[in-house]
């Protein structure tokens, strides 16, 4: 680890979500750290990881911590400096982190991830042209679904900063209150981060539009890894994924529903979105 101190407070943060292992494994096996991209809260992202780490733990015979940061771009900059053994990230940060570090992919997530605008019920849109001079609240501006729904947007001739302003909230959990409240007409989310919502604010938001599916999240080896435990790592998590309980209990509650080889030209079909989401990352820190 490049920096125990650091992650030792990270892990003492996020609580439940990373296991410390214990002082006998510490002295005899360095544990697995696997890094989540923050999508979605670190309580809900950590409780639906807690029965991956338990598989591989299990089955790897080592511990296994599950981390991930305040942000974003904290989560990416920790990716660049190899803070992680195996990292599960958005499709658009894999390529960054294959292109500038030499990250190895193992493995996609399916299915594909849905874009979504959303408003109040109370405070009804029929059409994105209703936008202009508004506020469209982002859960996550880094987003691949993000980057291609201001190019949706585009298309419609509607310009950020033209035509409406974003803005930015912390988490999924947020986002629902954000529109509820009417501090934004709408908000710009992926399915996933729609499905965190809590039940008492879902019930009172609408789908405008699904307006995009975008590749899903990437499961990268760190250039650090062997490349045999690299191997070791990806034919467990397929295994996990192909049908054990904890997989079953992952996929419930995450909405994912397997994951797989990486499509055929899954990598480069990102790279139009890598300058775009260098930009974003820059600006965010």
């Amino acid at each position: 680890m490049n920096n125990p101190m650091r992650r030792r407070s990270l892990c003492l943060t996020m609580l439940s979500g990373c296991i410390l292992p214990s002082s006998a494994g510490a002295q005899t096996v360095a544990p697995l750290e696997i890094g989540v991209l923050p999508n979605i809260s670190a309580r809900v992202l950590l409780a639906q990881y807690q029965p991956m780490r338990e598989y591989l733990a299990r089955e790897m015979k080592r511990p296994v911590q599950v981390s991930t940061a305040p942000n974003w771009t904290a989560f990416h900059q920790r990716t660049l400096g190899l803070d992680y053994d195996v990292v599960v990230t958005a499709a658009n940060l894999a390529r960054v982190a294959q292109l500038d570090r030499g990250y190895v992919p193992l493995l996609s997530y399916a299915p594909n991830i849905k874009g979504l605008v959303i408003f109040a019920t109370r405070r009804p849109i029929s059409s994105v042209a209703e936008l202009n001079g508004q506020t469209l609240a982002l859960s996550n501006p880094q987003s691949l679904v993000t980057l291609r729904g201001m190019q949706w947007l585009a298309e419609k001739g509607m310009q950020r900063d033209k035509h409406f302003k974003t803005i930015d909230t912390p988490t999924d959990d947020s986002v629902g209150s954000v529109v509820v409240r009417g501090d934004a007409i709408a908000a710009m989310v992926s399915g996933g981060e729609y499905r965190a919502i809590p039940d008492s604010i879902k019930a009172q938001l609408q789908v405008l539009s699904t307006f995009t599916e975008v590749a899903g999240f990437v499961v990268l080896a760190s250039p650090r890894l062997p490349t045999a435990e690299g191997r070791v790592i990806k034919e467990q998590l397929q295994r996990f994924a192909a049908g054990s309980e904890e997989g079953k209990a992952f996929f419930a509650s995450s909405g994912f529903t397997g994951m797989h080889e990486p499509p055929a030209g899954l990598m480069e079909s990102m790279d139009s979105y890598v300058e775009a989401t260098r930009r974003v990352l820059s600006a965010a820190g």
